[in-house]
Order: C-alpha cells, then structure tokens, then sequence
C-alpha cells in the first residue's frame, strides 16, 4: 500500500538491532486522501535516521501493521525514493541580488 501524505510530526532514534547500527523514524502523516482527514503513525527501520521538514509531502509504501486498535493507526514502512530538488534551485536568488 502507498501512503503520501503530510508530515506533522518527525523524530528519529537510533535502536540496538542485531550488532549494527539501526534507526527508527517515527512520523504522524496525515492522509489528504481520507476524507476524514485521518492520521497514521509510522515507523521506518533504515541503517540511518530520516529528516522530514513537518507540514512537508513525504510518499511511504507501507509494508505492515504494527498497532490498529486505538486511537492512530501505527504502520511499518519504507521511505519511497524522494525526488531530488534540482542543483541550481537557489543560483537565479544569488544571481539576482549581485546584479543589485
């Protein structure tokens, strides 16, 4: 199942997992597609913590359920890829300003 939808909240910690280095990222995304407007708590276990700016779109393919009773719905999930921000993105401000 894929899940996009906006982050509210992001923390990641770092967890013991059979001797190497693992991360767990756990975000509230609020799901635009469900028309009541429901939240889903996530975790994604990845060798290394995630950043995700809160109010920004983060895609998930879910690939289990950790809790559904209760409140939130937890899932387990793996970080679709991102697309990549173009290089020059910030160069025409930097540009604009010298040329002032």
């Amino acid at each position: 199942m894929k899940l996009i939808g906006t982050v509210l909240r992001c923390s990641a910690r770092k967890v013991n997992s059979s001797s190497k280095e693992t991360y767990v990222t756990n975000l509230l995304v609020l799901d635009p597609e469900n028309s009541g407007g429901t939240n889903y708590a996530v975790e994604v276990w990845d060798d290394k913590p995630h950043q995700v700016t809160p109010m920004s779109e983060v895609a998930l393919t879910v690939i289990g359920v950790v809790n559904k009773s209760g409140g939130v719905p937890a899932l387990r999930a793996v970080m679709a890829a991102q697309p990549p921000k173009p290089a020059g993105s910030e160069a025409p401000a930097a540009e604009t300003l010298a040329a002032a």
